[in-house]
């Protein structure tokens, strides 16, 4: 995993020794093991116009609670990035742009949202960790080229039938949305999560290591 490094700002992350395992009540222990080292890029410095609403980093989401500090940013492994990029380049001739709502996630604030909510399938077990937390997912909607929001079949971080991709329900503005999402994602390799129409993946998203450095500031 070796993805060359040429754009703008990269935030190199070095090593940590955060919670990499948890007891039998599910609390982080601490360990002096170090992670493997990783390069994780700012995404706007990919995509310029790229739209970002992190919303774990307000109390805007299904957690109720703010998570993120403000220092919060669209971090992704750079070939997530560069994928991204694609998709926008592809998205804008039609008229839109993409907007993120979560990117990178370092895993001991997946250990606070599993404190929060341990319930698998809304929150991933950071034992295992998420792919947020290998920088190899993204989460994003499409918004007009003047930054507006367009419909689709839920908000963010609504988990219910509505918010699968096989949904037939809603408006017929709201599934041709999402379609053009999900053609541009695909298209340019990323993965699709079949119950979270904003949801996507590297294909490979489960063999980068978790990573658990903390957000730092521009």
């Amino acid at each position: 995993m070796t993805p060359r490094l040429g754009w703008g700002v990269v935030v190199a992350l070095g090593l940590s020794s955060g919670p990499a395992l948890a007891n039998d009540a599910g609390t982080p222990k601490a360990t002096a093991a170090p992670k493997a080292a990783a390069s994780l890029v700012d995404a706007t410095t990919v995509v310029p116009d790229l739209v970002v609403d992190l919303r774990y980093a307000t109390a805007d989401n299904f957690l109720k609670r703010k998570v993120y500090p403000d220092t919060a940013r669209c971090l992704l492994l750079p070939e997530s990035a560069e994928r991204l990029k694609k998709a926008a380049d592809v998205l804008r001739a039609r008229g839109y742009r993409l907007k993120v709502y979560d990117c990178y996630r370092p895993r001991a604030v997946q250990y606070q949202m599993w404190e929060i909510m341990p319930v698998p399938g809304y929150v991933a077990n950071p034992r295992t960790g998420s792919n947020h937390n290998r920088g190899g997912a993204v989460d994003l909607t499409l918004t007009t080229l003047e930054g507006q929001e367009v419909e689709m079949p839920t908000p963010f971080d609504t988990f219910t039938r509505a918010a699968h991709h096989g949904y037939e329900g809603g408006t017929e503005a709201s599934r041709k949305h999402r379609e053009i999402l999900r053609e541009a994602m695909e298209g340019v390799g990323f993965k699709r999560n079949r119950m979270e129409w904003w949801h996507y993946d590297l294909p490979d998203a489960k063999k980068r290591p978790v990573l658990d450095v903390p957000f730092s500031p521009p």
